[in-house]
């Protein structure tokens, strides 16, 4: 891989990761914040993958599988938790009469 190539991804995904990281922490709800630690993970897979290539290793595979799934199952946990919690709190919207 080229090493200019290689320059240009890692700054794009490290300004990702960045991004993120500040929705991670600013993010005016939990929505947002889960969709930010998403765009973290990926951020952080699709760099670990980066150097996999630019390294000319499989070494890294496992560990980026691992780090997927880990990612995955607890965006996963965490939306059937707040579907669970949103559920059971009162809809405070006011509903819209037909006339």
């Amino acid at each position: 891989m080229n090493e200019f190539v290689f320059q240009i991804g890692s700054v794009g995904l490290a300004v990702s990761v960045l991004l993120g990281l500040w929705r991670l922490v600013r993010g005016p709800s939990v929505l947002n914040r889960l969709l930010a630690f998403d765009i973290v993970t990926v951020s952080v897979v699709g760099w670990m993958a980066l150097l996999s290539i630019y390294w000319r290793t499989t070494d890294y595979l496992e560990l980026i599988l691992v780090f997927t799934l880990l990612g995955f199952v607890s965006t996963v946990a965490l939306t059937q938790y707040l579907q669970k919690t949103l559920d059971r709190q009162p809809d405070d919207r006011p509903t819209k009469q037909l006339p």
